[in-house]
């Protein structure tokens, strides 16, 4: 059983469309005997942090800054993923990666007077797989998935934050055959 904490999971090109997964690029930060939890990066919605933050009755500053769809499962939870220069009152560091993902009201607090990470992005929803499930998609082996599943890669700021939408899974993509390429050199 290997552990996926703090990697990013990138949709193979071979995913069909039809799956919600298609084109995706998922940042996982928890994987235990619960099973494994993550957040989708690069699938903007059409609700905004100001929305999220008035719905909280917290005030956002002017600008538009957009939710992306952390996932299928639990679609009204908010997570934000961060670097880690940054704290709120249920922070979760994610093993060495330079990353966090914080859930809490003083989060929205503090960011609307400008206590901010450097980079972060707000999702609504998450994504999950059952204890041994990923393992299981990542090998070809589970059911209604096949060996065109899954890349794997280390995140890094770029692939992160500074994308979104099919351009940040392009770059996912490159970004994983690049380290897939150096590992055997």
């Amino acid at each position: 059983m290997s552990n996926h904490i703090g990697k990013l999971l990138i949709a193979h090109p071979g995913l069909p469309k039809k799956d919600f997964f298609h084109k995706s690029v998922i940042f996982l930060y928890q994987d235990s005997k619960d099973g494994t939890l993550g957040l989708v990066l690069n699938k903007k919605l059409d609700v905004s942090v100001k929305e999220i933050c008035y719905d909280r009755g917290t005030l956002w500053p002017d600008g538009i800054t957009r939710c992306y769809s952390g996932g299928p499962l639990s679609r009204s939870s908010v997570i934000l993923v961060h670097t880690d220069d940054w704290t709120s009152a249920n922070t979760m560091h994610i093993n060495k990666t330079g990353y966090c993902v914080s859930s809490d009201d003083f989060m929205f607090e503090k960011m609307s007077m400008g206590n901010q990470p450097a980079y972060w992005r707000m999702c609504l929803g998450i994504s999950g797989w059952q204890f041994g499930q990923l393992n299981l998609e990542l090998d070809g082996k589970y059911p209604y998935k096949n060996e065109n599943s899954w890349l794997t890669a280390t995140p890094n700021d770029s692939i992160m934050f500074a994308h979104d939408g099919e351009e940040q899974w392009k770059k996912a993509l490159e970004h994983s055959s690049h380290q897939m390429i150096d590992s055997y050199f």
